[in-house]
């Protein structure tokens, strides 16, 4: 397996706030639905990738798909997610395969990646590093969630969300100016979790 594979999924794990052991790794396999879903993500996405697994790609999609019907988490193998993906409670969770999401992203529940098909948005969502979104956030067409931003539950996210910022609404407006470290209370300088 190649290092950017195992320190991608190194990354996902240490979200989960464990020690780094293979023993507290299978606890979490079992115990976190969200974990056990992002493992299979990056396995099928890694034979997808690489030429030489190829021909293990289905079966790994196979094995993620039986996840996601446990789960209610739908991610695609060609969705592009950076390290970091945590998922603290499962559930009609669905992200379409052509947004492009940065690293540590914090996705709550009953959230929504969604494709515009029409129209001036037409597209799928972006979404940067270090970003928060809250239970039942919607982001809907060709849109950028800045860097540190913090969307808030039930909000419908329809237009360009900037760095460091607080969102919530339906349309969602920035109500505040403090990001997702502030949100979760990170203090700076200290590991994303």
């Amino acid at each position: 397996m190649s290092s950017t594979f195992k320190e991608t999924v190194k990354a996902d794990y240490l979200r989960y706030g464990k020690p780094l052991t293979w023993r507290m790794m299978l606890y979490s396999y079992i115990v976190h639905p969200g974990f056990r879903t992002t493992l299979w993500y990056r396995i099928a996405r890694h034979c997808h990738q690489s030429p030489r697994l190829r021909p293990f790609a289905k079966l790994a999609t196979l094995c993620l798909i039986r996840q996601q019907h446990k789960t209610g988490i739908t991610i695609n193998p060609i969705t592009d997610i950076g390290p970091g993906l945590y998922i603290p409670h499962p559930g009609c969770i669905v992200i379409n395969p052509h947004c492009k999401i940065g690293r540590n992203l914090y996705l709550s529940h009953d959230v929504l990646l969604g494709k515009a098909h029409a129209g001036a948005r037409q597209g799928s969502p972006e979404v940067g590093d270090d970003v928060f979104l809250g239970a039942g956030a919607r982001l809907l067409g060709k849109l950028t969630i800045g860097d540190n931003a913090a969307i808030g539950a039930n909000a419908v996210v329809i237009t360009d969300i900037p760095p460091n910022t607080f969102a919530a609404g339906a349309p969602a407006k920035v109500v505040k100016n403090i990001g997702a470290r502030e949100i979760l209370g990170i203090q700076e300088g200290s590991e994303y979790a």
